[in-house]
């Protein structure tokens, strides 16, 4: 029948239809499938665990010489399947055609030949995983304390960590390494080593550090170093988890009193806590104690291969520790109430700027500038405004924004509001300056403005039409409104800080990507002289 259709083809349509009409489902199906014409079947569905090579040949050697058998699979884990080789491609046609479902097998089709590409790229897959693994596992032993942040942050908040605690708090640490999957949506792990990870901790609760890293840290873990590979997800891993932690390291601790548990992600806590109830000899789940606990420990799922080819044994990494609860490892900052997240985040930005540039100059101090002059451009809602009449302690500090301050702070008797657009202030400003004590000493600008070089340019002006001090102290916010990506926004501020360089004198400039700027934005700052 296949060879008249064959013949048929591009003649007469309706003898095609009238011959295919004659072929069973399995014969028309088989027009397709071997079309390469390979002397090799696909037998799926195997119905005997222990079906035999010998026996499955001898079902197949009616339709020509069988040369191999090859069965693979069973033992519970899937059901059994087999290639089974003929002398001849038309031997194993006629299996195709004819062979039926019977009480040792389910399925009869053509073997499909390997895509050698595919596998190749299989196996450059799994040696990925394998050396991603490697990689981190080599992380983790140098590892004693995880910090939880967001994804967007972690470039942010290594730089904070080598150039601001190492120096404030005289604290020795590296950076070794973060995480390159995703555990959980938008929260990336970063891993540090220190010589005491309590200290670095404690350095990073600090009320004036939680201020600047609370938008970036979500919580932070003390480990002691090395992974188990395990997976929280299943029963089994957690079990291993719970050994390791019991036998390397309670067992090596101090008494413990009463427990705290941190595990990441928290959707594992319950498997977790089966798991030491489950495994507990030491009487370690009656010490269960979150709110006295006189100890933490930390459980953290530090990897976990997410494809395809992934086993749950092998391709998760887990890291654990004890430590004394002498801290709260909750990063958490008091949420704004409503309508004043946009003043909260913007007063933290400022006071974020000043404190980053106080550690890097042991000369400067924003003490200097009490009951100085000041000048906030596009202020509202109000947050920088805020800072400086309340925190920096400013003589007078000129708001200029169209737009409503927050009534508290328009109330405040130090603010001057001026209801106007920069451009427009500095001129008045200019006819009101008549003494040199009058003239503005800080200027700060978080204005959203259509050119990034602007910024620049209206703080150039003012000093051009004198209403600047021969030294003023500048924060500004430059925001990127071309492009995408870090690099990008990054060579553009470049550019901006060269220009502004060769059009006055600047010192002591610094660039920074604070925790409250957003991706687009950097914060310069330094003193125009």
């Amino acid at each position: 029948h296949i060879n008249n259709i064959v013949t048929m083809v591009g003649t007469n349509k309706s003898c095609l239809l009238l011959a295919l009409s004659s072929l069973s489902i399995r014969a028309a199906a088989a027009l397709s499938v071997t079309s390469a014409r390979s002397n090799v079947i696909f037998v799926g569905g195997l119905c005997e665990d222990d079906l035999s090579s010998t026996k499955l040949g001898k079902e197949f050697d009616r339709y020509g010489n069988v040369v191999d058998v090859s069965i693979i699979g069973g033992g519970g884990k899937q059901q059994p399947y087999a290639f089974v080789q003929f002398e001849t491609p038309q031997s194993a046609q006629a299996a195709i055609l004819e062979a039926a479902p019977s009480s040792l097998y389910r399925q009869v089709k053509a073997a499909q030949p390997i895509d050698r590409s595919k596998r190749k790229r299989s196996n450059t897959s799994r040696q990925k995983r394998e050396a991603e693994l490697q990689h981190l596992k080599d992380v983790c032993s140098r590892t004693n304390l995880i910090l939880q942040v967001q994804s967007t942050h972690i470039d942010r908040i290594k730089e904070f960590l080598s150039n601001y605690i190492s120096k404030n708090e005289s604290i020795e640490l590296a950076i070794e390494g973060q995480s390159s999957s995703s555990i959980t949506k938008n929260v990336s792990l970063v891993f540090v080593s220190t010589s005491n990870p309590i200290s670095l901790a404690s350095a990073l609760s600090k009320s004036e550090n939680l201020e600047i890293i609370a938008r970036a840290v979500n919580k932070l873990y003390i480990v002691q170093s090395g992974a188990v590979q395990a997976d929280m997800i299943t029963e089994e891993g957690c079990e291993i988890i719970v050994k390791d932690l019991i036998q390397n390291k309670i067992a090596s601790y101090d008494d413990v009193e009463s427990i705290r548990l941190q595990i990441f992600p928290p959707s594992f806590r319950g498997r977790v806590i089966a798991a030491v109830e489950s495994l507990d000899d030491d009487g370690l789940a009656a010490k269960l104690n979150p709110r006295d606990a006189t100890e933490t420990i930390s459980i953290v799922q530090v990897y976990k291969h997410k494809g395809k080819s992934s086993d749950t044994s092998t391709d998760a990494l887990v890291m654990s520790g004890v430590s004394k609860s002498t801290i709260d490892y909750s990063v958490q900052r008091e949420a704004p109430k409503n309508g004043q997240e946009a003043i909260s985040r913007a007063y933290y930005k400022i006071k974020e700027a000043v404190s980053r540039y106080e550690s890097e100059r042991a000369d400067f101090s924003m003490e200097s500038y009490r009951d100085c002059i000041a000048i906030d451009c596009g202020s509202a809602p109000d947050g920088w405004t805020k800072y400086l009449a309340q925190d920096a302690k400013m003589k007078i500090v000129h708001s200029v924004d169209p737009g409503d301050l927050d009534p508290a702070i328009e109330l405040d008797n130090t603010v001057n509001h001026m209801r106007m657009k920069i451009q427009d202030a500095i001129p008045q400003l200019k006819s009101q300056i008549q003494r040199d004590e009058d003239k503005i000493k800080v200027f700060v600008s978080d204005a959203c403005l259509h050119s990034m070089s602007a910024q620049a340019d209206f703080l150039l002006d003012a000093k051009e039409q004198g209403i600047l001090a021969d030294e003023v102290f500048f924060v500004l916010t430059l925001k990127c409104t071309i492009g995408h990506g870090k690099a990008n926004f990054d060579a553009q501020v470049e550019e901006a800080v060269s220009n502004l360089k060769d059009r006055a004198e600047i010192r002591d400039l610094s660039v920074h990507h604070l925790f409250s700027n957003r991706i687009g934005e950097r914060t310069i700052i330094g003193k125009l002289v």
